[in-house]
């Protein structure tokens, strides 16, 4: 095994061994050493970083199509956002790019319509 195919296997034994831990927990759980609220809760530790889901960025065109599919000016949609309307001017122009939440909600709003955020 090279040193590239050891660091590739490395993810794979670490999402495998906390897919075990979780099992576990669960087995515990139904035997009564582990209450409901520990069993429910959820860590970054436990599902590990690799977990969450990535956000793919957004072209100008995919932005201003989001916003005239949900038939909103860029000042509704920079209010919903919580951003100036020059910013989703700037997006819809690929001037910048939108990031973190914004991105995020961007997408939700793509995925389920406008009214998920009202």
């Amino acid at each position: 095994m090279t040193k590239r195919t050891k660091a590739r296997a490395k993810p794979r034994a670490k999402t495998r061994m906390r897919h075990e831990i979780v099992e576990a927990v669960r087995g515990l759980h139904k035997i009564g050493a582990v209450s409901e609220g520990e069993l429910t809760k959820t860590t970054l530790r436990m599902l590990g970083k690799d977990a969450l889901p990535t956000v793919e960025a957004m072209s100008p065109a995919e932005i201003a199509g989001v916003r005239a599919r949900s038939g909103i000016s860029q000042a509704v949609l920079a209010a919903f956002l919580n951003v100036a309307v020059g910013t989703v001017s700037q997006w819809e122009r690929g001037e910048r790019h939108p990031t973190g939440a914004a991105l995020k909600l961007l997408h939700v709003v793509r995925q389920n319509g406008i009214d998920v955020l009202r």
